[in-house]
């Protein structure tokens, strides 16, 4: 932001407050040098030695109506506001609020701020950079608040999510105020705040969703029927809460609540969430499994062979992405949580042991080389390949199989 003399503000200060006090005017008239020189107590000669012309100054004028300043401080005011309110969470930000709240309604500033983004517009970096400050400001609040006990949002929310919904509210709140002041007060806007904490931060450490708080509005309250195939909405229920919660976090009595099954009947069809993970993804193996063999029947060569395998692999990677990361965490974490869930997967999910007799085959025709077995070459190339395609999800399949067939089958290629 441009730097100004004394003088220079002086009449940048004017033509704001012009702006701010009588906009029905500027519409008519615009902004006239003599009325900025008159509300600046000055002369039209001072104004022009100090802008070569009136685009200068407006432009001037633009880049200055709307000043942010960096928050001074604000783990440090918002610890002691805890401190006075003896640790409540409702009481410090009622108090703050209480506090900021002539400054967040006040007119002058809000009209500035209006007059702001409709002059320099959505591609303003000032803005953007204004509003970057006001969100940090707001976490550095939010650590303020919960440290030492710590909160953790719930997904879909993230920290810069919340720092921007935050801000958008205490926006809202200033515009209704300039046309509305008697239904904007502190009181209100320390509830809103309030409110959407209490929904969107988890102090709790169970990692939850959005959908645990606010899940039961709108429900319907008439019981639901069984559904036809529980098998069926039991793994569809299950895809839904890998995806939103991650493996570990999943229940299964929420499952079978959302599939609307009883939980011991769900417990009985699934006793653990490997077995949902097999159910879920058996018949897709057992497809990769049936391609190897007829690849294998119209007598391609091995590389060719892998090479279709890594592809349709990718490709069941991006089709079951939920449960194909849970696939991954189960294999990686619940060798001692669940052992005979983890046996079933080895046995009925052995992604290696599809192409492990086309690298033996390949060996002793010399394709490829001799260097380790083919169950840990099948191992070898599985894991890379589904490991790019957890890191490298924008991509399509077919780039991620050329890419990891690129790296490895040339290597294994005995020539």
């Amino acid at each position: 932001m441009t730097e100004l003399d004394a003088t220079a503000a002086l009449f940048v200060e004017a033509g704001v407050a012009l702006l701010i006090a009588h906009p029905k005017r500027i519409l008519e008239r615009g902004l006239r040098i003599e009325d900025v020189v008159h509300e600046a107590d000055s002369s039209t000669a001072t104004f022009f030695r100090k802008f070569d012309t009136k685009s200068d100054f407006l432009a001037t004028v633009v880049e200055h109506l709307s000043r942010t300043p960096l928050p001074t401080d604000v783990h440090g005011t918002v610890r002691n506001q805890m401190t006075n309110s003896g640790a409540s969470i409702r009481t410090a930000v009622s108090a703050l609020v209480a506090h900021y709240f002539p400054a967040i309604v006040d007119r002058k500033s809000t009209t500035a701020t209006l007059l702001d983004h409709v002059f320099r517009g959505p591609a303003s970096a000032a803005l953007a950079g204004s509003y970057r400050v006001r969100d940090d400001a707001v976490l550095d609040a939010f650590e303020a608040l919960f440290n030492p006990d710590g909160g953790a949002f719930r997904r879909p929310f993230t920290a810069r999510s919340f720092a921007v919904t935050v801000n958008a509210v205490v926006d809202g709140f200033r515009i209704r105020s300039q046309v509305d002041a008697a239904s904007v007060s502190a009181d209100v806007m320390s509830d809103a705040v309030l409110a959407f904490i209490g929904a969107v931060v988890d102090t709790s450490g169970h990692h939850q969703h959005l959908d645990d708080v606010v899940g039961e509005i709108g429900a319907s309250v008439e019981e639901r029927p069984l559904p036809r195939d529980p098998r069926a909405a039991i793994v569809t229920a299950a895809r839904d809460e890998f995806g939103k919660r991650g493996y570990f976090m999943t229940r299964m009595d929420d499952v079978a609540d959302i599939a609307g099954v009883p939980r011991a009947a769900c417990k009985t069809l699934f006793p653990t969430k490997p077995s949902v993970i097999v159910a879920a993804l058996q018949s897709r193996v057992d497809r990769l499994r049936e391609s190897v063999a007829d690849d294998q029947l119209l007598n391609l060569d091995e590389l060719t062979i892998l090479r279709n395998h890594m592809l349709r692999c990718a490709q069941l990677a991006a089709d079951e992405l939920e449960y194909m990361d849970a696939l991954l965490v189960a294999v990686a974490h619940d060798t001692y949580g669940e052992p005979e869930g983890l046996i079933s997967i080895k046995e009925k999910l052995n992604l290696p042991s599809i192409i492990a007799p086309v690298i033996a085959r390949g060996q002793d025709t010399g394709i490829f080389r001799k260097s380790s077995s083919p169950v840990d070459l099948a191992a070898g190339i599985t894991n890379t390949l589904l490991m790019r395609c957890f890191t490298r999800r924008q991509n399509s399949p077919q780039d991620n199989a050329t890419f990891v067939g690129e790296l490895l089958l040339d290597g294994l290629s005995a020539h």
